[in-house]
């Protein structure tokens, strides 16, 4: 009787094992474009890069997550600084609101702030987003607040030119011609 009892127990673990194996492996991966920055021939524009991403309940958080690793292509750069983290994402009707934490506006070493490197930020998170068809806009948050002073910088300025006061729309003149 303690033999069967064991093999029964095996049999249950190895029925359970083998179910959460095929779980995991049913989560359909999906092509995104991920939006990097491209200077070339004194143009700035953002090109995007394929990425494979499960579409599960982080879907929209792991896509952004993406764009903060960079870009595997040596020609493009990326345009959040690395050590940013992503708080969430949340999409209600046509509207992803992107919370990141503060690196995003503190971190002035790794991507210089200016104009240039702003508007490329902005509409790399933006045009990464609406590039999926349940997103029309983007808000974009730090640490849950679209103002107020964080570390000594105001949130809504961003990093200081055209800042996150609105929501935005995607930008098609910005991307590249591939």
């Amino acid at each position: 009787m303690n033999k069967i009892k064991k093999i029964l127990i095996y049999l249950v673990l190895l029925a359970a094992f083998t179910a959460s194996l095929s779980f995991y492996a049913c989560t359909p991966k999906v092509d995104v474009s991920i939006y990097f920055a491209n200077y070339s021939d004194n143009q700035e524009y953002l090109e995007p890069e394929i990425r494979k991403v499960s579409r599960d309940s982080d879907f929209y958080k792991s896509i952004i997550e993406e764009l903060i690793k960079g870009p595997s292509d040596k020609e493009l750069y990326p345009t959040i600084p690395s050590d940013t983290k992503v708080n969430s994402v949340t999409v209600k009707e046509g509207l992803a609101i992107v919370d990141f934490s503060k690196e995003i506006i503190t971190n002035v070493e790794e991507i210089p702030h200016s104009s240039t490197t702003e508007t490329l930020a902005i509409y790399s998170i933006v045009d990464t987003l609406t590039n999926l068809d349940e997103i029309t806009k983007v808000k974009i948050t730090v640490e849950g607040k679209d103002s107020g002073l964080i570390d000594g910088f105001y949130i809504e300025d961003f990093w200081g030119h055209i800042g996150i006061y609105e929501t935005f729309s995607r930008n098609e003149e910005i991307i590249g011609k591939i």
